[in-house]
């Protein structure tokens, strides 16, 4: 018996929604359902429906359910090895493939504090110094391979010592300074007569703090211990101080906006919140900023040919970064 035609035989590949697969592969990498489908913009009943049609396929389980956390399971893991890089392979292509028949277009990838409050306010500028030039920006704590994610410029905030700032393309430009910071009408309100003049003064109040936003693989997180309270405590000398109350966010940009709105101390980031500091809307209240080890980096994807509207941005946000620095304190 002739072996059948090579188009008739069965693929399981080709019966897999290609959606599906997003599907699969963003609770794979959130360890969670009802997160994927929320980054999805899906209820959680149809995510898991598009889940279990593809294990209806394969034959075989992909998660071990436990409670509202999933877990893969030894075949889950298989997959997803195999279809992360797949599917940022496809995504960078069919950008590509954009690129050459669209407007120039240039996707920037940066932590969502720095998006929020340091370039969502500066791109107009950019924008009407090029206005044949599209914008598209990825907020993530999560630092996205350039090589893999499709974008073409990264702002990334770096130890020295991590091998992203070290690698090809990556230039570093300043480093980051960082002290407590919070509305003048919170320290009027505290009462303390000549202001705050010790780290101990911070247990009248409520201390905002950054805990991080949550994320399946930590190894790729900006991990940014250093500028958290303990790491300011350290760097001036003073032992840790419990505050009256914590407020914990997951966001740095959410901790600034907390502290105008008078609800605490924050603790700020000087690339950040100079200019807040600077039109008086916040204050340092315990002295200058403190240096901390990190250093922001800007970064393009390499092993392409030259285009001079990443070129541009490259440029742009250079200048805009060094020049607007303000000294530490």
């Amino acid at each position: 018996m002739a072996d059948r035609p090579e188009a008739t035989r069965r693929l399981p590949s080709r019966r897999i929604d290609t959606g599906f697969l997003r599907a699969f592969e963003a609770a794979a990498r959130l360890g969670s359902f009802t997160a994927a489908a929320r980054e999805l913009a899906l209820t959680q009943s149809a995510l898991s429906r598009q889940i279990q049609s593809i294990e209806g396929e394969v034959g075989v389980a992909l998660f071990e359910r436990s409670g509202p956390r999933v877990r893969l399971s030894t075949a889950g893991r298989q997959l997803a090895a195999a279809l992360a890089p797949a599917l940022a392979t496809l995504d960078a292509t069919v950008d590509a493939l954009r690129r050459t028949t669209l407007r120039p277009r240039v996707r920037i990838t940066t932590f969502a504090s720095f998006a929020s409050l340091w370039l969502m306010p500066r791109l107009p500028m950019f924008q009407a110094e090029h206005p044949e030039v599209d914008i598209a920006v990825e907020a993530s704590d999560r630092l996205a391979d350039l090589e893999l994610s499709g974008d073409d410029v990264a702002l990334r905030l770096l130890r020295p010592d991590n091998p992203l700032a070290q690698a090809p393309g990556c230039h570093p430009l300043f480093e980051e300074h960082f002290a407590p910071v919070c509305s003048p009408r919170l320290l009027a309100d505290l009462g303390l007569p000549g202001g705050m003049r010790s780290p101990s003064d911070l247990a009248r109040t409520t201390l905002i703090a950054d805990v991080g936003s949550n994320s399946a693989t930590p190894q790729l997180t900006r991990h940014v211990d250093d500028l958290s309270w303990e790491g300011w405590f350290a760097a001036v000398g003073h032992p840790s101080v419990e505050p009256l109350s914590w407020l914990h966010l997951n966001y740095t940009h959410q901790g600034v906006q907390a502290a105008l709105a008078g609800m605490g101390v924050a603790m700020g980031q000087m690339a950040l919140v100079h200019h807040l500091v600077a039109d008086g809307s916040l204050v340092l209240p315990l002295g200058p900023p403190q240096p901390s080890g990190y250093r922001y980096c800007l970064a393009q994807r390499v092993g392409e040919p030259a285009r001079p509207e990443v070129a541009a941005l490259m440029q742009w946000l250079e200048a805009q970064l060094l020049g607007g620095r303000q000294a530490p304190g």
